[in-house]
């Protein structure tokens, strides 16, 4: 497995978005994930279980209502959860009124925050120090109670955002240079626009991450 560095790591504005409530709400540690009824609160959301499939059904008045089939195994479960969970936090209305594209969007954003909420990086990163012990994927797996695919796939997008802030990072410490040869010593001010502009070009980018409901 690739080292990971958390000091490249960039979260976000939806993971940040996310971290803040639960940070106000008291959720600081993996096992206060277990609450989904309190985290189902958060976002104005009901939670009951059924011998159907998991949707989301919203009453004439607004009101959500999560139903998580009851059969589903616990990781799996968990999963379905913080799935259904995206869509009255992150939209509005109900999908089957949707264009086809809408409904792709909405999923889109849907997985990013099923990845943000389940293994939520501030927690994570409490959990730095076992990186360093054999088979992390199953330990991160195991104390965010998530099947192993899904930690894997969170740990390695973690990776390719710290390896693209890493790649950024060399890449303006050139340019920085080159702009102080060219011009820096003759036109400070044209250095200045320079850098301002490689900024922002090689800033964090988050193409998901779009607009969401501010609730709570």
């Amino acid at each position: 497995m690739e080292e990971l560095d958390f000091e490249l790591y960039r979260p976000t504005d939806m993971e940040l978005w996310i971290g803040s409530i639960y940070e106000r709400n008291g959720i600081h540690y993996p096992g206060d994930l277990d609450d989904w009824d309190h985290i189902a609160s958060l976002f104005g959301v009901h939670l009951a279980y059924t011998e159907g499939e998991t949707k989301v059904i919203y009453d004439e008045d607004g009101d959500c209502m999560i139903f998580l089939n009851m059969h589903l195994e616990q990781s799996e479960q968990r999963l379905a959860f913080f799935h259904e969970l995206s869509h009255p936090a992150l939209h509005a209305g109900d999908q089957r009124q949707l264009p086809p594209s809408f409904v792709h969007l909405q999923e889109s954003q849907a997985a990013h925050f099923q990845l943000y909420s389940a293994i939520p990086y501030p927690m994570l990163r409490e959990l730095e120090q076992l990186r360093y012990q054999p088979h992390y994927h199953r330990l991160i797996a195991g104390a965010f109670g998530v099947p192993l695919a899904f930690a894997e796939t969170r740990l390695e997008r973690i990776t390719a955002r710290m390896r693209q802030e890493k790649s950024d990072r060399t890449l303006r410490a050139k340019l920085a240079s080159l702009s102080a040869k060219v011009c820096g010593y003759e036109n400070p001010e044209a250095a200045e626009r320079l850098l301002a502009q490689l900024a922002r070009q090689t800033g964090p980018r988050d193409r998901n991450d779009t607009s969401r409901r501010q609730s709570n």
